[in-house]
């Protein structure tokens, strides 16, 4: 009987350094576009970033891990109370900047159906089998419960690459990225991070929207690239 997919996936040193990044970086922009920023969690990402020097090289990756880097001690706090409030000014309530949710973004950007959006999202969601553990009634279409799912899947692809009879579910699981920031993602958010540049001084959240708009459309490369590579 002939074994299909029987060797491990083989990348390039490269691909192994952005396997092993990209989750973190969809769970960081994740962390500080779902809520307004506890200290905790702004102390937690300056010592990881500090650490792993995993925030990319780009503008907005280089701009965000300067700012995280240069808040002096003494400054802190306030500093964090700062960017909770700036959080709620751009995304809570109905007198926010930003429409943080992608069918009411579309819907009201481009005239696109607004139930059929979330409804093919969830669809992908659970033909992923991933499911999430809602506290506050987050919407499906929440910029950040959509970086939370690439995250999940970018962590179960990263998990399996190196196990030899997980080849086939590594390019489902690439597929299923691609589609996902081909359909959903890069459809909304590079805009959403231009209008967050426009709304906000603050060089958290600047920092964030670039690295947003730069890191997905990368992403999205490097995935096509990968899967060429190892199908």
């Amino acid at each position: 009987m002939t074994m299909l997919f029987k060797e491990p996936v083989q990348a390039t040193p490269e691909q192994n350094d952005w396997l092993e990044r990209r989750g973190w970086v969809y769970e960081l922009l994740m962390d500080f576009l779902s809520r307004p920023p506890r200290m905790s969690l702004i102390a937690q990402w300056r010592q990881r970033a500090e650490l792993t020097h995993r925030i990319p090289n780009s503008r907005g990756g280089k701009r965000l891990k300067s700012y995280l880097e240069s808040i002096p001690e003494r400054h802190f706090r306030s500093a964090c109370h700062q960017e909770a409030e700036e959080y709620r000014r751009l995304f809570l309530g109905d007198q926010s900047m930003l429409i943080p949710c992608e069918g009411t973004f579309r819907a009201k950007r481009d005239g696109a159906n607004a139930a059929a959006c979330i409804s093919h999202i969830r669809s992908m969601y659970a033909d992923s089998g991933v499911v999430f553990n809602k506290l506050t009634g987050e919407r499906d279409d929440h910029i950040a419960m959509e970086l939370e799912f690439m995250a999940v899947l970018a962590e179960g692809m990263r998990s399996k690459a190196d196990l030899s009879h997980m080849r086939r579910s590594c390019l489902e699981m690439a597929d299923t990225q691609i589609r996902f920031l081909e359909v959903h993602l890069l459809k909304w958010a590079p805009r959403l991070a231009e209008e967050l540049i426009r709304a906000t001084k603050s060089p958290l959240y600047s920092g964030l929207a670039e690295l947003l708009r730069e890191f997905l459309a990368d992403d999205l490369e490097q995935l096509r690239q990968w899967k060429a590579h190892i199908s």
